[in-house]
């Protein structure tokens, strides 16, 4: 006998585990109730915070007890995976050698395909320059060590074999990887420096957005610094500590400043005059250490055309 199974309206699954899943791992579970998704993409699902464990974000490791309900988020579509299609579309290398590569991933474009956005993203790309990164069809991520949203511009790590993308992953969980952002956050943020302490995790009144939350969150940590002061607007170089979901948008909503031109988090202010189709964020900088060289390494991408434009347009900010 399996686990219970319904599909709720919001076309989440749900099982409520009985005695003969008990004591199974997580992810393997998931692995055998999710036809077509491999171990590794059920684990990317959980660190994702899209599977829940009694409403509770979970780890790939967490031991099933009588009667949790497990969670999945876009269940349904997941189910439905398919091959990665390469597609030749525009890519900015800014630096490459035979285990690393740094893009300059645009604004507008997905990194990876999921339910509903199969085409056009950053992976679809990256095995059409690389095939070699496809090691496994049933991959979506292939190379992938860390996201960007959608709408936000800058760069982006990816691995060109396995033993590449091991080392990065070690890096990123003992927080060796300095990633800073530049944004643009509304009001006038008083402090010169600081930092933003606060879990993060689903919100609970909108699954498909994420918020500071102490009964669900994961601890996330942001720092800033001030550079430039307008009269309704700040523009900060952020570090983030954690890699959360959403995690500078939330933080700075949580504190009353949220990003300029953020749709989802953002307070729906447009600015007179200016142009801005997305949130003001760019991944600026990476320092890391080159995984198999142990080299230093420090990448920078300046501001894209559209955000420096709207910063060129300083007095109506």
């Amino acid at each position: 006998m399996s686990a219970s199974q319904d599909t709720t309206t919001e076309n989440f699954l749900h099982w409520d585990i009985e005695s003969e899943q008990v004591g199974q791992r997580l992810d393997r579970f998931l692995v055998s109730v999710l036809d077509g998704v491999s171990r590794s993409g059920v684990q990317q699902l959980i660190a994702d915070d899209l599977v829940l464990v009694n409403d509770k974000a979970s780890k790939p490791g967490y031991v099933l007890r009588l009667k949790d309900r497990v969670t999945a988020l876009r269940a349904t579509p997941v189910s439905q995976m398919k091959q990665v299609t390469p597609q030749n579309l525009p890519l900015e290398v800014v630096f490459e050698d035979d285990d690393l590569l740094v893009v300059n991933k645009a604004a507008g474009m997905v990194v990876h395909p999921a339910p509903g956005n199969y085409e056009g993203t950053l992976v679809n790309a990256l095995v059409a320059h690389y095939p070699e990164l496809q090691q496994d069809e049933s991959d979506m991520r292939p190379g992938i060590i860390h996201r960007l949203d959608k709408d936000t511009s800058g760069l982006l790590m990816v691995a060109k074999n396995t033993q590449s993308q091991a080392a990065l992953i070690e890096q990123m969980k003992q927080h060796k990887i300095i990633k800073r952002y530049l944004a643009l956050v509304e009001g006038n943020v008083e402090l010169d420096q600081g930092s933003i302490d606060a879990p993060i995790g689903r919100d609970t009144r909108n699954r498909q957005m994420m918020a500071v939350t102490l009964t669900e969150g994961r601890d996330a940590v942001t720092h800033f610094r001030v550079l430039q002061r307008f009269r309704k607007h700040t523009l900060v170089l952020v570090q983030i500590v954690t890699g959360r979901t959403h995690q500078i948008r939330v933080h700075f909503q949580a504190i009353k400043h949220p990003v300029a031109g953020d749709q989802t988090y953002g307070s729906g202010h447009r600015l007179p005059n200016v142009k801005l189709e997305r949130q003001f964020l760019h991944a600026y900088q990476l320092e890391l250490t080159h995984p198999r060289s142990g080299e230093s390494l420090h990448i920078e991408a300046p501001l894209p055309a559209d955000l420096q434009k709207v910063l060129d347009n300083g007095a109506v900010l």
